[in-house]
């Protein structure tokens, strides 16, 4: 032990003696371990740290899905199987997600709800830091109704008041109890963020209770496995229930021998495709530490190199060559615990950058935060790189005579440029390794310039919008919503710089509602076989609105009221796929139970209805009034800035109902900006590592050369003196480099081939080989390394002969 410690002691007298080196070596270090710390947190919260739910290990989504791949909503008739029938399940919850007016409690203000059965918070083993989770009795349509709210809310909007738990509050027009208050910071990531929590989740604001019971899916399934029981079980049971609810329901539109139930871990559905793209950052910065590594280690080779003399001394003193490695070993890993504690504050300042800049491109509800486990993780990789930057060192040393040390051997001799070899070699696999990260950042690139230049299929610029929902309790009736959206269409269009104003279901790039149709001339089939198409209810501007053509036929007309024949606009895909080659005007489909099919009066050009990257569903478009909701969306097109004109339209909305809220107040370029938001980030960051890298390597190069040339001195002087040009010299010392990074390139590509093919499911239109990229990528690297090869060749031009010779 005491050995140990005077070699510390030691190495920290080397390194403070040498600050220059230092620094260098630590910020190196630093910066690559604090970058995979930073990922790790995220991997770790995601992947690895239990969920804060007693035991989560047994929690399971059941989900229904059609074709074994797209995902429905469940139904309040399949949530009331499950919950009386399931038997490797020890319980079952249903949740779904809506949106309530809370009023009585400061200004009006629209908050997201969670409706949950009783036993949700139960089965989680989640208890409420003030009062109660919900009975039984609560759960009933004859219960009570009773609210639990969330902290925050409790905070921001109840003041913190200890004694909230017995007060009524105004929801929707009801008085409902509040009975408890949630712990602080505890979220539900498969759960859409809720404020407050009602478990009465047999109703909804958006669909009236015949609706619910004819088969509308809007629910979500929790359910906990039985000690024992596994998910093959939970799958044979669920089969079995499924079969049950075709049996019982067969004209619900999801009793078609397509759909199916399964069972799926609660963190394969809180994580998502986020999975693959962390593994792929993960590698990313595994990639830029063993950059990080290779770089030190260089620098350590040449400082060990240039001691060959000192350590040889040591040695003919009586030092074992133990010792010896010993202390070599001893400094970098030093090094390596410096640089990882500088490296775990970088890692909290990239968390929190992380959680701001990635919000909405990382699953949410789940904190990320340096616990013991990344604290672990950090000092394992420092140790790590300690070991890995410090043994080739003491490989060198091991193989090396130290004794022969003592002899003055000769500048520019065969072995003075075998010691380089490990160095050229450190160089070589920094240069593939970065040029491994630039083609990633460069495909990721090449698919996000692709992206940007999707046509959205409407006119972005210059749109507000915002939500409206009316409450249920208030406007109940059909003819109640659309005069309130009349009548603030009305208004809005006054406004002093309003060109067009238009309400829609959905917000533009995101469905809202499928629907079972069947269109004229499809064979008859019952409801539940029937293809579910997107549909969107709008008002008659709405086309003019968003400058979306009408190829065909017509718009919406005022004449196309809830009393008037039913009509319907369908988009070009819809056309294509049930009428290809034909006239859709004029044809007739069977909107979900019909019976009366609407007439199809217009064609309008296809707009993106699932987001940028995914091509365009088939669509129908009704008339608001003959399909009206209650939660709709305003969209004003303005000649002016369009959120300047914000609090205008606020105002006319409250003119037409004073306690009517307004949430999610944006323009349509936001939502599109937020729509690429995540191939931004995923780009973005990749970039970050990958110019990270490339600054290492080139920066090895430059020193590997430059250390080459110091070497040399001698043989460059005398060949200046036997009259070589100045050119010639120079290119020998670049040719070097070169043949290091066509090394590194030919590597580099070769691995690309195969390892870029895992990036594939985050590529928009992009082959994961892109010739492109991989042609561009290495010229890049080409120039940077002519830069990085120039300095010290021209360094070496300029060395004197004669000082050079005496030297020698």
């Amino acid at each position: 032990m005491q050995s140990l410690l005077n070699d510390i002691r030691f190495g920290a007298r080397r390194l403070i003696a040498n600050p220059g080196f230092t620094t260098a070596a630590i910020l190196t270090l630093a910066l690559a371990i604090g970058m995979n710390a930073a990922i790790f947190s995220v991997t770790s919260a995601l992947l690895l740290r239990p969920f804060p739910y007693y035991e989560p290990q047994r929690l399971v989504s059941i989900q229904v899905v059609e074709d074994a791949t797209t995902e429905r909503d469940g139904t309040l008739l399949r949530y009331e199987l499950l919950r009386d029938r399931e038997h490797a399940f020890e319980g079952v919850a249903a949740w779904a997600t809506d949106n309530f007016n809370l009023t009585g409690v400061g200004e009006p203000v629209q908050v997201p709800v969670a409706r949950v059965s009783s036993n949700f918070f139960a089965m989680l083993g989640v208890r409420p830091r003030l009062g109660r989770a919900f009975s039984e009795d609560e759960g009933r349509a004859e219960g009570k109704p009773v609210v639990v709210l969330s902290d925050a809310i409790w905070r921001s909007r109840f003041g913190s008041d200890p004694n909230v738990v017995g007060r009524t509050v105004s929801l929707d027009g009801t008085a409902t109890t509040v009975i408890g208050v949630l712990p602080a910071g505890l979220q539900f990531p498969f759960v859409e963020p809720a404020d407050i929590w009602t478990p009465r989740y047999f109703e909804h604001t958006l669909f009236s209770p015949q609706r619910l019971r004819m088969g509308v899916g809007y629910l979500g399934y929790l359910a906990r496995l039985k000690p024992g029981a596994t998910m093959a079980q939970g799958n044979a049971e669920l089969a079995v229930i499924n079969q049950q609810y075709r049996e019982q329901n067969p004209t619900a539109p999801d009793a078609g021998a397509s759909v199916e139930m399964r069972t799926l871990p609660l963190r394969d559905v809180v994580v998502g495709d986020a999975r693959n793209k962390l593994w792929l950052l993960t590698a990313a910065v595994a990639v830029l530490l063993l950059i990080g590594c290779a770089n030190v280690a260089s620098l350590l080779l040449s400082r060990a190199l240039a001691r060959r003399r000192e350590l040889a001394v040591c040695a003919a003193l009586g030092a074992s060559r133990g010792a010896v490695i010993r202390q070599l070993l001893a400094e970098s890993m030093l090094l390596a615990l410096i640089a990882g504690a500088i490296g775990i504050g970088l890692g909290v300042a990239a968390d929190r950058a992380l959680t701001v800049w990635g919000v909405g491109q990382l699953p949410q509800g789940v904190p990320v935060n340096v616990d013991l486990r990344v604290l672990s993780f950090t000092v394992g990789i420092s140790l790590l790189t300690g070991i890995v930057t410090g043994v080739l060192p003491a490989l060198q040393i091991m193989r090396a005579d130290l004794n022969s040390a003592l002899r003055d051997e000769g500048r520019g001799t065969a072995g003075s440029r075998s010691r380089g070899r490990m160095r050229s070699l450190l160089v070589v696999g920094q240069v593939a390794l970065s040029l491994l990260l630039l083609i990633g950042a460069g495909l990721l690139l090449h698919s996000f310039e692709r992206l940007l230049r999707v046509d959205p299929g409407f006119a972005a610029n210059n749109v507000l919008t915002m939500n409206v929902s009316l409450p249920t309790e208030k406007y109940a009736k059909p003819e109640q919503q659309t005069a309130f959206f009349d009548e603030v269409l009305r208004r809005v269009s006054a406004l002093p710089g309003v060109q067009d104003a238009a309400v829609s279901a959905a917000l533009p790039l995101t469905p809202k509602r499928l629907t079972p149709v069947l269109p004229e001339g499809q064979p008859e089939v019952p409801l539940a076989q029937r293809p579910f198409i997107d549909i969107e209810a709008i008002s008659p501007g709405w086309f003019r609105t968003m400058r979306v053509p009408l190829v065909a036929g017509r718009g919406f007309t005022d004449a196309d009221d809830g009393k008037s024949p039913k009509v319907l606009v369908v988009n070009e895909a819809f056309a294509k796929r049930f009428w290809p080659g034909q006239n859709p005007i004029g044809k007739h489909v069977v909107v979900g139970r019909g019976p009366a099919p609407s007439e199809v009066v217009g064609v309008a050009a296809d707009v993106r209805n699932k987001g940028l990257a995914a091509e365009t569903m088939a669509q129908l478009y009704l008339r608001f009034k003959q399909l009206p909701w209650g939660d709709m969306n305003l969209l004003v097109r303005t000649g002016v800035a369009p959120l300047s004109i914000a609090g205008a339209v606020r105002a006319q909305i409250a003119a037409v109902d004073p306690d009517q809220p307004v949430t999610a107040v944006q323009t349509v370029d936001d939502l599109v900006d937020g729509s690429r938001a995540q191939p931004r980030f995923l780009m973005m960051l990749l970039a970050v590592f990958s110019v990270t890298a490339l600054g290492l390597a080139a920066i090895g190069l430059y020193a590997v050369l430059a250390w080459s040339v110091a070497q040399r001195r001698q043989e460059i002087g005398i060949r200046l003196a036997l009259g070589a040009e100045k050119r010639d010299v120079l290119w020998t010392v670049v040719r070097q480099g070169l043949a290091l990074v066509v090394a590194g390139i030919a590597i580099g590509l070769a691995a690309g081939v195969f390892l870029t093919k895992l990036m594939s499911s985050a590529l928009y239109k992009t082959s994961a080989q892109d010739l492109t990229t991989f042609a561009i990528a290495p010229v890049l690297f080409l120039g940077i390394a002519l830069l990085a090869s120039y300095l010290p060749a021209r360094r070496a031009t300029k060395v004197d002969p004669l000082e050079a010779m005496r030297e020698g």
